[in-house]
């Protein structure tokens, strides 16, 4: 849905609590300007087919818009499986995934921020490594 009436706070509330609402699989907000030069903004959330009506009920309660559009999607998702890997002097959780033939390991996002924050750093310094 496209949004232009809540607060700040209201929209930062209805954002929270829809990514952490249990059907929602992604949430998206994407700023831009409407009708009548208003700011607004585009919400996106993602969720399974059959979570369809609870995830509206959510936007709606929310988010109070009037209306609604909905899609059916097709998601394409590479193999993977879950391993781990090294990565700021620990052995973090990670997934293990292939594309083009090759072999790719990416550690959970959230186990990297507990890392870094461990050692004092930013996440981007345990990917990008040190000389």
């Amino acid at each position: 849905c496209h949004l232009d009436h809540l607060t700040g706070e209201e929209l930062g509330t209805a954002l929270e609590q829809l990514a952490a609402a249990a059907d929602v699989l992604d949430v998206l907000w994407l700023p831009g300007t409407g009708k009548k030069n208003r700011p607004a903004g585009l919400l996106r959330v993602l969720c399974r087919p059959a979570d369809t009506e609870n995830v509206a009920r959510a936007v709606l309660r929310h988010t109070h818009t009037l209306g609604l559009r909905r899609q059916l999607l097709q998601r394409l998702v590479l193999p993977r499986r879950a391993t781990t890997c090294a990565c700021g002097g620990a052995s973090l959780p990670a997934k293990e995934y292939e594309l083009e033939g090759r072999m790719y390991v990416r550690p959970e996002a959230d186990a990297v921020a507990r890392q870094a924050a461990t050692l004092g750093l930013g996440a981007p310094a345990l990917r990008f490594g040190r000389k």
